[in-house]
C-alpha cells in the first residue's frame, strides 16, 4: 500500500535540510541491468520502484544520472518552476527530429513560444464547430460500414480506430480524404513508432545510408509522409485558399506579438508533421484502451448508452452535445487515467546543477516523471486499479490534486490540442455507442498494456460488435 507515512524521506513542503547527493534506489554498477529491464517492461518496473522506494528515486542507467520523480508537487515544479532548468532530453529530440524537425513538441525558449502564438488560434473553441463535424461525419462512416456485418462480428478496434483518427485528421488539418492512402499511412507511422523507440533505447545509430532493411523502412516512412504535408502546403501556397482547416491557420497565421511574423513553409511542415502524428496516434490509443473498458464494464456501458439516448434522442450530434455527456466525459478520462497514452512526460536533462526536494539534481541528469504511475497512487486515486468513473464527476474531479493527474502533460507545455483530443474521444464514442454494443471476446485476458511512442494493448484489441435494436 503506499501510503505517506511509508516515505520518511518525503516532505510535502520545501525541504530546509542541506541538499544530499542521492535519492534512494535499486543499487547496480553502471544501472546495465536497469536499463535492459526499463527497455524491456518499463511499466512494471516503474511500479516496483515507487512501491519499493516511494516518490523520489535515484539511478544509474549507462552513463546517465537517472532521477524520478512520482508525486504531484515535484511534477508540478519540473513543468512549470523549473521547466526552463530542464529541457527535453537531448537523444530524445535528436531521435525525433529526423521526421518531426524543429516543431512545438520539440523546439525551446523563444523560438518555441513564438511558434506557439502562431499555432494556438487553430485550437480556440470557435475552430471546433467545423472539427467536430468531421469527426461525427468520419465516425458515421465506419458506422455504417461496420451495419453492414453480421451481429456478433469480431473486429479489431485498434487497427479500426487508427484507421479513423487518421482520417479525422487529415480532414481537420489538411481539409483532405486520405482514405486511399490510409494503409500507407498507418504502415509508415508503425515504422516511425517502433523506429523512435528503438533509437532512443541505442547509444550508436546506424547512419541513414546504411543498407539494412529497418533503414530503408524508415526513410520509406519519412519520405512517404513528408512528400504528403510538402504537397498540401505547395497546393495551398499556390492558391492562397483559406479553408479553415488547421493547415491554412497555419499558414496564414502573424505572430501576435509580431505582426512581422509568419511562418515559414518549413516552420508550417514540421507542426504539421508533429501534429498530424502526435495528433491521430495518442487519440487511437486511448479509443482503443475505451472500447476496451467497454467490453469489460457492461454496466458502465449502459449507462453510457443511456445518457447518449437521453440527451441526443433522434438529433443529429454536434460540438454542442459535447458538454452535455458528463458521464461519457468522465468515463473517457477515467480511462485515460488508467491508461495514458503518453505514459508519462517527456524526459527532461538538467542544464545546470539544481536541487529538488533536498537532494541534488546533477547537470547532465535525466529528470523522468510517469503519469502511468501517479495515476495509480491510492493517495490521489483510492482503489488506484478500480475503474470508477465517478473520480471525475462534479466536486469529486474539482477536489484533485494538482498535477495528479496529467494525460496531457501540464504547464506551459501541457498538450496544445488535449481538447481536441478529448472532443474527438466523445464525439466518436457517442456516434459509434448509438448504433452498438460492444463486448469482449468470452475467455479473452485482459490486454497487456505496452509502452511504445503511446500506451498500447500488446497484440491489438478485438472486441465482439452487436448493433442496438432501437439505432
Amino acid at each position: 500500500m503506499l501510503l505517506l507515512n511509508r516515505f520518511p524521506y518525503y516532505s510535502p513542503t520545501v525541504s530546509n535540510r542541506p541538499a544530499t547527493k542521492r535519492p534512494p534506489g535499486p543499487k547496480h554498477l553502471l544501472g546495465l541491468k536497469f536499463v535492459q529491464r526499463f527497455r524491456a517492461a518499463p511499466l512494471p518496473l516503474l511500479m516496483e520502484l515507487h512501491k519499493n522506494y516511494g516518490d523520489i528515486v535515484y539511478s544509474r542507467m549507462g552513463p546517465y544520472r537517472a532521477f524520478f520523480f512520482f508525486h504531484p508537487d515535484q511534477i508540478r515544479e519540473i513543468l512549470t518552476d523549473k521547466a526552463k532548468l530542464l529541457p527535453k532530453f537531448r537523444l530524445q529530440v535528436r531521435v525525433l527530429q529526423q521526421w518531426d524537425g524543429n516543431g512545438l513538441v520539440l523546439s525551446e525558449g523563444e523560438f518555441w513560444a513564438r511558434q506557439r502564438r502562431l499555432v494556438q488560434p487553430a485550437f480556440q473553441v470557435k475552430r471546433f464547430v467545423a472539427y467536430a463535424d468531421a469527426m461525427v461525419h468520419k465516425s458515421e462512416n465506419i458506422a455504417q460500414v461496420w451495419e453492414g456485418l453480421p451481429d456478433g462480428s469480431v473486429i479489431d478496434v485498434e487497427e479500426a480506430m487508427t484507421g479513423l483518427t487518421l482520417e479525422i485528421i487529415a480532414k481537420t488539418f489538411f481539409d483532405a480524404d486520405l482514405t486511399a492512402e490510409t494503409h500507407n499511412l498507418r504502415k509508415a507511422v508503425a515504422i516511425l513508432s517502433e523506429t523512435a523507440v528503438r533509437e532512443m533505447g541505442e547509444v550508436i545509430h546506424l547512419p541513414d545510408w546504411t543498407p539494412v532493411p529497418r533503414i530503408r523502412a524508415k526513410r520509406w516512412a519519412m519520405n512517404y509522409i513528408d512528400s504528403i504535408i510538402r504537397r498540401f502546403i505547395a497546393e495551398r501556397r499556390k492558391t492562397g485558399e483559406d479553408r479553415g482547416d488547421l493547415l491554412s491557420m497555419l499558414l496564414h497565421a502573424v505572430d501576435s506579438e509580431d505582426s512581422k511574423t509568419r511562418m515559414t513553409d518549413e516552420q508550417a511542415r514540421d507542426e504539421a508533421m508533429v501534429l498530424f502524428l502526435a495528433g491521430h496516434d495518442t487519440t487511437a490509443a486511448g479509443l482503443t484502451w475505451f472500447w476496451y473498458i467497454m467490453g469489460k464494464y457492461p454496466e458502465t456501458q449502459q449507462r453510457v448508452h443511456d445518457e447518449i439516448e437521453s440527451v441526443l434522442q433522434k438529433n443529429s450530434l454536434g460540438f454542442e452535445d459535447v458538454a452535455k455527456l458528463p458521464y461519457l466525459s468522465s468515463v473517457i478520462k477515467e480511462t485515460l487515467r488508467l491508461y495514458p497514452p503518453a505514459i508519462g512526460i517527456f524526459a527532461r536533462e538538467a542544464k545546470e546543477q539544481i536541487e529538488m526536494e533536498g537532494y541534488e539534481i546533477p547537470r547532465g541528469s535525466i529528470v523522468y516523471a510517469f503519469s502511468y504511475v501517479t495515476h495509480r497512487d491510492q493517495r490521489w486515486f483510492p482503489e488506484p486499479e478500480r475503474f470508477d468513473p465517478d473520480r471525475f464527476l462534479g466536486e469529486k474531479e474539482r477536489k484533485l490534486s494538482p498535477f495528479a493527474y496529467f494525460p496531457f502533460g501540464g504547464g506551459p507545455r501541457a498538450c496544445i490540442g488535449a481538447q481536441f483530443a478529448l472532443t474527438e474521444m466523445t464525439l466518436v464514442a457517442a456516434s459509434l455507442l448509438r448504433r452498438f454494443e460492444f463486448s469482449l471476446r468470452p475467455g479473452d485476458r485482459d490486454p497487456e498494456p505496452l509502452a511504445h511512442l503511446s500506451l498500447r494493448p500488446r497484440g491489438g484489441l478485438s472486441v465482439v460488435l452487436r448493433k442496438r435494436g432501437n439505432s
